[in-house]
């Protein structure tokens, strides 16, 4: 086989995995694994372009990551309302303008504080999907970056209250919305809101009865949790079979997780 074949084959198939959208890769796999604020492990430093390619080059291409607005309305990541905990310097993000994070450097590491849109071209050029926390972001601000790039098939917004699900369904645009889900109730609700109920995730606590995991299994709504915390820790300790125990009783299609190459090897094994 000629070596201009084997290219055109090769970028043929890496073609089809960038373009296939997160909604289609629900519908073919069993557990997604998405990794908890785009990095490998807690002591790397988070929400960060470092983070984001060290995770790519292990084969991770699945983030969650936080989104937050500067005082003068540029979208940056950062999970916490202040800079002290994960930058050089201190104070709330939302007092400083953009010129100034853009200066501000994460600890451990020679780089700013990302911007929204660095994020989203990385991601564009490699082929990742992003799960965005968008927390008081605007939303119509964060769908406009998105669509700017091409990625609203590659993206699902995390809402946690129900006035900021409204708002995301009120965009009327064809991305991945994650409702939080704590009761039956709540199934019903969010279903009766929209005309694209294929659009609708379903965001269900780890402590969640299995009963309700079933039931949004039932009513064919994806379904995503979390195992950061006692779970997490365990796996990396002593035990990572103790998220087969976790996963097989409630079929979740997306996990978040702090450890997501530990996890990777326990679904492929």
């Amino acid at each position: 086989m000629s070596r201009l074949l084997l290219v055109l084959i090769f970028l043929s198939l890496f073609g089809h995995i960038k373009a296939q959208s997160l909604r289609k890769l629900l519908d073919e796999s069993e557990t997604l694994v998405f990794s908890h604020r785009a990095a490998l492990s807690p002591d790397i430093p988070e929400n960060s372009l470092y983070s984001m390619q060290k995770s790519l080059s292990a084969g991770i291409t699945m983030h969650e990551i936080d989104l937050a607005e500067s005082k003068d309305g540029e979208l940056f990541l950062l999970h916490d309302q202040t800079l002290d905990r994960t930058t050089e310097e201190s104070g709330a993000l939302k007092e400083k303008t953009s010129a100034q994070l853009k200066e501000v450097k994460l600890l451990g590491l020679s780089e700013n504080i990302p911007t929204f849109e660095s994020a989203l071209q990385f991601a564009k050029e490699h082929g990742i999907y992003l799960m965005l926390d968008v927390k008081e972001a605007p939303l119509q601000k964060v769908i406009d970056l998105v669509e700017k790039y091409e990625m609203l098939d590659h993206i699902l917004v995390l809402t946690f209250q129900e006035d900021r699900a409204q708002e995301a369904l009120n965009l009327k645009k064809p991305f991945l919305l994650s409702v939080l889900i704590r009761e039956e109730d709540d199934l019903d609700f969010y279903l009766c809101k929209t005309d694209k109920p294929y659009l609708l995730a379903a965001y269900l606590n780890k402590g969640a009865t299995v009963d309700l995991y079933a039931k949004t299994k039932d009513l064919g709504l994806p379904i995503i949790t979390d195992v950061m915390g006692e779970i997490d820790d365990s796996a990396r300790d002593t035990n990572p079979q103790v998220y087969l125990d976790f996963i097989e009783p409630r079929k979740p299609d997306i996990l978040v997780t702090d450890y997501p190459l530990i996890l990777r090897s326990v679904l492929q094994n």
